[in-house]
Formats: C-alpha cells, structure tokens, sequence
C-alpha cells in the first residue's frame, strides 16, 4: 500500500510540472517608457519606418506598423488621414539580437529502496489425529520505495533578445520651423528561445500598450498570458 501511495504521487508531481511548464505561458517583456510631459499635442500620428534601408511599403513593416495602429488606438491615439493632418511622427525601429547561450543547473531526485518493513506471521499445524500440535512462525520482508537522493544536472539553451522601439517626434511645430523635437520614447525588449520577432510583437505591443507615450520612470516589467484578450484584440483576431 505504501508503495501504490509514493507512486501516486510521483505521478501527481509530474502532472504539476508538466502543467506549470508546458500548459500555461506567459511573456515577459520588459518596458522603458519616458516622455516631454511639457509637450501639449493631439494624439493624431503617422507611423514611418526607423530601420535603416527599409520603406513604407516594405511588406514586415506593414504589417507591424498595422499592429501598432491597434495598440495605439486603446490610449486614444489617431492615425491620421494623409501626412499633413498629422501632429506625431512615430518611428518604428525593431529586431532581433544575437543568441545568447545559457548555462542553468537543476537537481533532479533518485529513486531508490529506502528501508525495509518487516513482520511476522505465526501458524499452528495440528497432528492428524489431534493429539498435538506445532507452532510455526514465518518472517517477510517488504522493501519500501522512494526518494533516496538528489542528483546535480546542468543544461544549455539558447536565447535571443527581440526589441520594439517606438520614437516620438513633433511634426506640427517642426512644419513651422523649429526643431523637430523627440516627446517620447518608448522601448519594448523581451527574451526568448525563439527568434520568431512576428510571433511575439503582437504580445510585446500587448504588454506595453498602457505605457506607450508616458513615463514609467524607469524600466518595468509587465507579464502577459499568452491567451490573454487583450493580444488577439492588437493582432486582429
């Protein structure tokens, strides 16, 4: 019975883990978000491209400028209708680093027999013609099973750090000859073993979509689910 109860929950301790690592995720995406609060502009925008040597109609940048639209959209910012009704110029700057190789140690248990339950079982043989009788006794011995040790492991994974940075600048005063001047700035960063950059933007825009032209004060960090509303909202769905 003792052995059915270990096994039992071994098994149960390895549906926690299956469930807590393979089940249910989330993203991690770090937010430095700082802002001229003096700067008194409609939230009226057009989205240009701060990449080097990439255009308006570069077919990535379509699509993730599409998706900034979206997030915006939830603090009240305007696309707006042709470059000359705008007040805001957002550059638009994203990408993909360089992987990074992890090394991260764990300890796993070792099974093995931890003792022995011991107990006896006493009989009586009578004689055939009930004259007398003999008493045997007989000894078992039942191992006991179970966690007997740790062992220390060591991995490696791979990881790559993706980025959004949006760049704020005033377009309406700069048409009348002052300085084209930054109001904010926002930067969006998050580390992951995929390098996919279309499969999370809409997450990372997700997560930073309340901070998105206002002062954090410094870097925060904000966790998302990844079947939360709010990144089917940004990614259209």
């Amino acid at each position: 019975m003792k052995i059915k109860n270990l096994s039992v929950l071994f098994i149960a301790l390895t549906l926690v883990v299956f469930t807590a690592s393979g089940c249910v995720r989330a993203y991690h995406v770090q937010i430095d978000s700082i802002s001229d609060r003096t700067v008194q502009l409609n939230k009226i925008y057009q989205i240009v491209p701060g990449n080097k040597d990439t255009n308006v109609n570069d077919l990535q940048f379509k699509e993730f400028a599409g998706l900034l639209v979206n997030a915006m959209s939830l603090q009240g910012y305007k696309l707006a209708n042709d470059s000359q009704a705008a007040e805001i110029e957002v550059y638009l700057s994203y990408g993909v680093g360089e992987p990074e190789t992890h090394t991260y140690s764990y300890t796993t248990p070792v099974w093995g027999q931890t003792g022995v339950n011991t107990y006896t079982q006493t009989s009586v043989l009578r004689s055939p013609d009930h004259t007398g009788s003999t008493q045997y006794t007989t000894t078992y011995e039942q191992p006991q099973y179970g966690v007997t040790g740790f062992t220390n492991q060591t991995a490696e994974y791979t990881a790559y750090k993706k980025f959004i940075i949006l760049d704020a600048f005033d377009i309406k005063n700069g048409r009348q000859g002052a300085n084209l001047n930054e109001i904010w700035k926002t930067s969006i960063t998050g580390t992951g073993k995929s390098k996919d950059l279309r499969k999370v933007f809409p997450a990372f825009l997700a997560a930073a979509s309340t901070y998105i032209g206002v002062n954090t004060g410094s870097e925060i960090t904000v966790n998302i689910e990844a079947d939360s509303v709010l990144i089917k909202q940004i990614a259209g769905n």
